[in-house]
């Protein structure tokens, strides 16, 4: 009984992992810290092809990924020479209306984040704008996202502070996964 339980917790174990592995990839906008250089931003891939006539409600969240538009520049997180940079990090949830708007930011984790980067943060999400899904079945849902602020290096070697964002629900061929990283 034993070897079998602990047999069923390895599997969970897998799949948990392999799921998080496949679907790891995430857009980036990346800013210096030092340098006002304009942002580059991308969002996902709209689904493309025709919808089913039947689907529940997470498949439509799923096909329903809104795309970013313009965005400002991302905050630049200061951070002390006694941290590790790599390990800096904010995740913040959000929600896109059909009408391309941020709604309901709040920062669901961070580490070595003060009040005012936090801040910041939310204030850039609240001010990016995306291009909503025009399909029918899209027009009454609001879209879940989730966004996370890194640092990372650029080209250049200077640390600089990262943005992805991606939505909580998408599509892989016809099942839905839901991210939550």
């Amino acid at each position: 009984m034993f070897r079998g339980v602990v047999y069923a917790l390895g599997a969970v174990a897998l799949i948990v992992f392999l799921v998080r592995i496949r679907h790891h990839t995430a857009p980036t906008a990346v800013v210096p810290t030092g340098n006002q250089r304009p942002s580059v931003a991308a969002a996902p891939a709209p689904v493309s092809g025709s919808a089913p006539t039947h689907l529940n409600s997470l498949e439509i969240l799923a096909r329903c990924q809104p795309e970013l538009k313009e965005t400002p520049s991302v905050p630049a997180f200061e951070v002390g020479e006694k941290y590790n940079r790599v390990a800096v990090q904010l995740k913040v949830r959000f929600v896109v209306d059909n009408n391309g708007f941020v709604l309901n930011t709040y920062v669901s984790g961070a580490n070595v984040v003060t009040p005012a980067d936090q801040e910041a943060a939310l204030d850039y999400v609240r001010h990016l704008s995306f291009e909503a899904p025009s399909a029918e079945e899209c027009q009454s849902v609001k879209m879940q996202m989730v966004g996370i602020f890194h640092m990372g290096k650029d080209s250049n070697g200077d640390w600089i502070t990262m943005f992805d964002a991606h939505p909580v629900y998408s599509l892989n061929g016809n099942q839905v996964v839901v991210n939550q990283n």
